[in-house]
């Protein structure tokens, strides 16, 4: 190539535009040498001509020299100028490309911010909870439409307990449901801002209800209703044989699979219901299986936690077939009265997004598949976080969500709030 490069000087018009020609073909290296060696010989209109011609061949890498073409818009050689006005093209449509997109807009016309609400599931309620947000109006108003609906006082058996009551699944989804609504509420007081104009919302397990309502697919007292009935679902399902869940920290995802494998053999059910973070899981089976599975995860090199989780049923397996059934009715039933989402929402048991104005018939089937299939919380999260969304606010009790987002991205962590209740 140095031997075509020389050419460039040659005093025969034909011989240098032939270098070019041939230097410019040459790859990535020879295509800088062919733009900027003789770009400016005004002695050929030709050997001109073609430095253009590699500069737009070039791609992004030519958008480094847009000046020096923009400067040949004036050269008195119409072929010359013609030349630099295609390559001028080529180059706005590469940074168009290149461009980020516009921010999403909301239902005001104003940009939504790169914010999401992320909502806790199961296993974050506590004895207190809604002790700091029992005052605010909009909470009073929720505790009040709920004395009707569940036929008894969450806001006492949040208060007072006892425990043992509280983490009952058919009375901690509604009291996690209600935990998320008021912290949203406490956050709309706060900075009213990241609630009007978020772009996007998730929950894990059922906390995806609580975001659904956020996002204006169920009213309050249709979320209860529908969260009220999934609880008593899928605790008669628990309550149908022994089953149990497993918390899974420190191995990789094909050696987790491979011991449920192992403690399943043929007969019998043991697989991982939630994608939480890097090397870690929880699992879910019969009780004899996940029995098998805590000790040999324990015996597995690498293994950090094994540790059976204060729930009696196998969520998001088929253990939970019969809650399905049940969930899918009440959900055709609401259908009607449903509405599509004013932001986007990411889903469970795909970890993608559903978009603003998708319709509540393409969400009901997620719902259901949701109680029967695994929690794809980690790469939810990631997918949010190459959305673009640089702030989350996890809203409801405790901060296991944060938790986790400080092993998913450390980053991020940093830019994460609880807003307790």
């Amino acid at each position: 190539m140095n031997e075509l490069v020389k050419l460039f000087g040659d005093r025969s018009e034909s011989v240098k535009l032939a270098a070019v020609r041939a230097v410019a073909k040459g790859g990535e290296i020879g295509q800088m040498y062919a733009a900027c060696m003789p770009l400016y010989d005004m002695s050929s209109t030709e050997v001109r001509k073609a430095s253009i011609e590699a500069i737009a061949g070039m791609g992004r890498r030519g958008l480094g020299f847009t000046e020096e073409v923009e400067g040949l818009l004036e050269d008195p050689v119409p072929v010359v100028r013609d030349a630099a006005t295609k390559a001028l093209a080529i180059f706005e449509e590469l940074a168009l490309a290149d461009a980020p997109p516009p921010a999403p807009l909301g239902e005001d016309g104003e940009p939504l911010l790169p914010v999401a609400l992320i909502f806790p599931g199961q296993g974050s309620q506590y004895v207190k909870m809604l002790e700091g947000v029992k005052d605010l109006p909009a909470v009073q108003d929720m505790l009040a439409k709920a004395q009707t609906i569940l036929g008894y006082d969450i806001l006492d058996l949040c208060l007072t307990g006892p425990e043992e009551k509280l983490q009952e699944t058919k009375y901690c989804q509604p009291a996690m449901y209600i935990g998320g609504l008021a912290a949203v509420e406490q956050l709309r007081q706060d900075k009213p801002d990241m609630v009007a104009k978020c772009r996007q919302v998730a929950g894990l397990s059922l906390g995806e209800y609580t975001a659904l309502t956020v996002a204006g697919v169920f009213d309050f007292e249709t979320g209860l209703k529908l969260v009220k009935l999934r609880g008593e679902a899928m605790q008669a399902a628990a309550e149908a044989s022994e089953q149990k869940m497993l918390s899974v920290a420190g191995l990789e995802l094909d050696v987790v699979e491979r011991l449920c494998k192992e403690c399943a053999g043929t007969n019998d059910t043991c697989q991982v219901a939630n994608f939480l973070f890097p090397k870690g899981f929880s699992c879910a089976g019969s009780k004899a299986a996940i029995e098998k599975l805590e000790e040999k995860a324990l015996a597995t090199e690498g293994c950090l936690q094994a540790k059976a989780l204060k729930i009696t049923g196998a969520f998001h397996t088929s253990f939970m077939e019969p809650a399905k059934a049940k969930l899918m009715t009440a959900l055709k039933e609401f259908e009607d009265i449903m509405k599509p989402p004013k932001c986007e929402v990411y889903m469970n048991a795909t970890a993608t997004k559903i978009a603003p104005g998708t319709p509540p018939a393409d969400i009901i089937p997620m719902l259901a598949d949701q109680l029967c299939s695994c929690v794809m919380w980690e790469p939810t999260i990631r997918a949010m976080i190459k959305d673009g969304i640089t702030e989350f606010y996890e809203c409801g009790p405790m901060k296991q969500l944060k938790a986790m987002m400080k092993r998913i991205d450390m980053g991020v962590w940093k830019n994460t709030t609880n807003i307790g209740v």
